[in-house]
């Protein structure tokens, strides 16, 4: 009887014990919420203040007032996603972390890591959306690491969308005098910028846990490097944050198309001993991306010529793998997105047209004689017209930029 007593409370002790350390090593991560700069805390009677442009002061309520849906009103005709539910969303809250477990144990050497500035760009973005990434930003990231987070207005009908945002700390607002599109506007504000890193976001993101840190240190070991985060959906309807796949690489058809590939089994099979080991890329979705300033530079910026979206993360793919660099998805990082079914914004001389001339840009630049197979999958783009491409040609001469054959053979042999 003392015996099975025993052998009951040893049971027990040790059930306890390995529930302990379960428990630590699930704690062991905890949520990085870097709401507040040290610099800017102010202790009075041992209770912490916040300064008086932290985003925890910044008046939510009278900022997305304006923009609130009419009681009856069509949620999604404004932004094409359901701007009430949006609205609802609390501007801070916390989603999931979707990171792989082996992320979670990983340190990052913060202080020996460069600092970066974050560019958003936005054409009558919805406001909660626009603040919410900011924000998620703010509280997500290491504060030293983001040296400032530059608004780029791109001629929103409403200049104060923009505007009342540089209350927030770091938050500078840069706004066009007329539509200039994504491309014009991204180099705007990575002229502007003042980090050596530049990070690109669109403006309904939301940033997860340490999705920064893996970013920054992959380009500080190789600076031609350009490195994505996984990009988790936030359901256009809902607004729930959802985990995407760690098994998806960017590619293509010869529609040139955008489209996740799933990773083949040999590829798979390969990561099976480090799944969090950075993911080679043929191409990127184009909204989310870390690069070193002077990469960006040296490889000429973005095509001036483009108009409004589409076609960009196309041709800046092409750019950096034929011109010396690698893109990569980085498994460790992640940052939800707002993915719709259709622009919430017009194009002048409409969505299709534009789109196949800033593509045929940059299949004329860059794809050599395999041009050809992007014309007979879209023949009606032989008559877009696209442009002078004499300096994008120049940029491919003075870099010199491998044959696009290059690309196909060792970048994305899968494409048929």
């Amino acid at each position: 009887m003392i015996r099975r007593k025993s052998r009951l409370l040893l049971l027990i002790v040790a059930a306890w014990v390995l529930g302990m350390i379960v428990y630590m090593y699930n704690s062991g991560d905890e949520p990085n919420d870097y709401s507040l700069p040290i610099a800017d805390r102010v202790r009075d009677n041992g209770k912490v203040l916040h300064s008086d442009n932290d985003w925890r002061t910044f008046d939510v309520e009278t900022y997305l007032a304006k923009t609130k849906v009419k009681p009856g009103g069509d949620a999604y005709i404004r932004n094409k996603f359901n701007q009430v539910e949006s609205d609802k969303t609390p501007i801070s809250r916390d989603v999931p972390d979707s990171r792989n477990s082996q992320c979670k144990s990983q340190k990052w050497n913060d202080d020996s890591l460069p600092t970066t500035s974050v560019i958003i760009t936005f054409h009558n973005e919805a406001r909660s959306t626009l603040l919410r990434t900011v924000v998620s930003v703010l509280r997500r990231s290491p504060p030293h690491l983001i040296k400032e987070i530059i608004l780029v207005d791109d001629f929103s009908d409403d200049p104060e969308d923009g505007q009342q945002l540089q209350q927030i700390e770091k938050v500078k607002v840069l706004r066009n005098e007329r539509r200039e599109g994504l491309m014009r506007s991204r180099v705007r504000g990575a002229d502007y910028a003042s980090a050596e890193i530049l990070t690109f976001l669109d403006s309904h993101c939301e940033c997860n846990q340490h999705w920064l840190e893996p970013l920054l240190s992959r380009v500080q070991q190789d600076w031609k490097a350009v490195v994505s985060p996984i990009i988790d959906v936030i359901n256009m309807d809902t607004f729930q944050y959802v985990a995407a796949s760690a098994d998806l690489k960017g590619g293509f058809d010869w529609n040139l198309v955008f489209r996740w590939d799933y990773m083949t089994a040999t590829e798979r099979n390969s990561r099976r001993s480090n799944p969090v080991a950075p993911i080679r890329t043929p191409m990127i979705a184009g909204g989310l991306f870390t690069i070193s300033k002077k990469w960006f530079d040296d490889l000429g910026k973005y095509d001036m010529m483009m108009d409004i979206w589409g076609g960009e993360n196309l041709e800046i793919s092409f750019r950096v793998w034929q011109c010396g660099g690698t893109l990569e998805i980085i498994p460790c990082s992640r940052v939800g997105h707002v993915f719709r079914k259709q622009h919430p914004y017009t194009f002048p001389g409409g969505s299709g047209n534009v789109f196949a001339r800033n593509t045929r840009r940059a299949a004329e630049v860059w794809m050599d004689d395999y041009k050809e197979f992007y014309y007979a999958a879209v023949p009606s783009a032989r008559n877009v017209q696209f442009g002078n491409i004499q300096g994008r040609l120049e940029i491919r001469k003075k870099l010199n930029c491998k044959p696009f054959k290059w690309y196909l053979e060792n970048v994305y042999p899968e494409l048929r």
